[in-house]
C-alpha cells in the first residue's frame, strides 16, 4: 500500500517560511524603509533606491517591480550553479515580497512610518532604521533556517566564491551592501548639506547592524555561551573551584604536549557570558596555567552542574 503524502511536512518546511519571510520583509520595506529615504543594502536596498529615483523623475515605480526584475535572472543563476531547492525557496519568498509591496500601494490608508518627502526627522528615522532591521533580520533568519540561503546578493557572492575561492561569501555580501549604501549618498537629499546627506548612510548602517543582530539571535538562539579550554598542572583544585563558583560542570581530558611530550591535563567548561571575568580571575590564581576561550553559539543538553 502506497504511503500517503504528508502535506504538513511540506507546509512547515517550505510554504510557511516562504510566507513568513515574505510578509516580514515586505512590511519592513514598505512601512519603515521606503518612507524614510534610506536603503539598507542588498537587492532590497537597490530596489528602494530605484523607487525613489523614479519618484523624483515623476513616474514612481514600486520597489516590488524592481525586486521581480532582479530576482528572476538571479533565480536561474542560483538554480543551475548553486542548488535547485535553495533557488526555488528563496526566489518564491522574494517574489511573494514583491507582490505584497505592489499590493500595499493599492490599499487605501496602508500605514507607513515617516514622511518620505524631505527626509525623516532624527528620532523618526532612527526608530524606522531599528524597526526595519528587526523585521528584515527576522526574514533573513527564517530563510537561512529553512533553506540555508537568503537569495539576493548572497547568490551573487556564492557564485563569485565558486570562481575565486579565496574570497569570503560574507565579505562579498558586505561589499555589495556597502555599494548600495554609499550610492544612497548621491541619491537622497540632493542639494542638502554634506551632514544631511549622511543621514541615509547612517540610517542604513543602523538597519544593517540591527538586521545582523536579530538574525543571529533567531538563528543561534539566546543560549550564547563561552567555552574555556584550560591546560593546568592542578586540574582537581582548579576544576573544583570553577564548579563551585560558576555552578557549571568541567570535563577533564588527558593530553600530551607535543613540544615537551609530557602529560597534560586539559579542562573544558561551558559558562555564561557574564561569568567570563570570574573564570579568568580563577585561572590567574594558578601560575603556569594556559587558557583560552571561544564563543559557543548554541548549547544543548545539561548546561548546569
Amino acid at each position: 500500500m502506497q504511503k500517503k503524502f504528508d502535506w504538513r511536512w511540506l507546509v512547515s518546511l517550505y510554504i510557511l517560511p516562504i510566507l513568513l519571510s515574505g510578509i516580514t520583509r515586505a512590511l519592513g520595506i514598505y512601512i519603515f524603509v521606503s518612507p524614510n529615504n534610506f536603503a539598507p543594502g542588498g537587492i532590497n536596498g537597490l530596489a528602494v533606491l530605484l523607487e525613489y529615483v523614479t519618484g523624483q523623475a515623476g513616474f514612481k515605480v514600486n520597489s516590488g517591480y524592481f525586486l521581480i526584475l532582479f530576482n528572476v535572472p538571479l533565480f536561474f543563476v542560483a538554480f543551475f550553479l548553486l542548488g535547485k531547492r535553495e533557488a526555488i525557496v528563496s526566489t518564491l519568498s522574494m517574489l511573494f515580497t514583491s507582490g505584497l509591496l505592489i499590493v500595499f500601494d493599492y490599499i487605501p490608508g496602508f500605514p507607513v512610518y515617516g514622511t518620505g518627502e524631505d527626509g525623516p526627522a532624527t528620532v523618526t528615522g532612527l526608530m524606522a532604521a531599528v524597526a526595519s532591521g528587526i523585521l528584515l533580520g527576522a526574514a533573513l533568519a527564517i530563510m537561512l533556517r529553512s533553506c540555508g540561503t537568503a537569495g539576493g546578493t548572497g547568490i551573487l557572492a556564492s557564485v563569485a566564491k565558486k570562481k575565486w575561492e579565496y574570497l569570503s561569501v560574507s565579505w562579498m555580501t558586505s561589499a555589495f551592501d556597502a555599494v548600495v549604501v554609499i550610492a544612497s549618498f548621491f541619491v537622497y537629499n540632493q542639494g542638502a548639506s554634506f551632514m544631511v546627506k549622511l543621514d541615509p548612510i547612517l540610517l542604513a548602517l543602523i538597519s544593517l547592524f540591527v538586521t545582523s543582530k536579530t538574525c543571529d539571535v533567531i538563528v543561534h538562539g539566546f543560549q550564547t555561551a563561552y567555552k574555556f579550554e584550560i591546560i593546568t598542572d592542578s586540574p582537581e583544585q582548579l576544576a573544583e573551584e570553577i564548579m563551585e563558583r560558576t555552578h557549571h560542570g568541567v570535563t577533564l581530558v588527558h593530553a600530551t604536549g607535543m613540544y615537551t611530550h609530557g602529560d597534560k591535563s586539559l579542562l573544558v567548561c561551558i559558562i555564561r557570558k557574564r561569568q567570563v571575568a570570574e573564570v579568568r580571575r580563577i585561572v590567574k590564581e594558578y601560575p603556569g596555567t594556559f587558557a583560552y576561550f571561544t564563543q559557543a553559539s548554541e548549547v544543548y543538553g545539561k548546561f548546569l552542574k
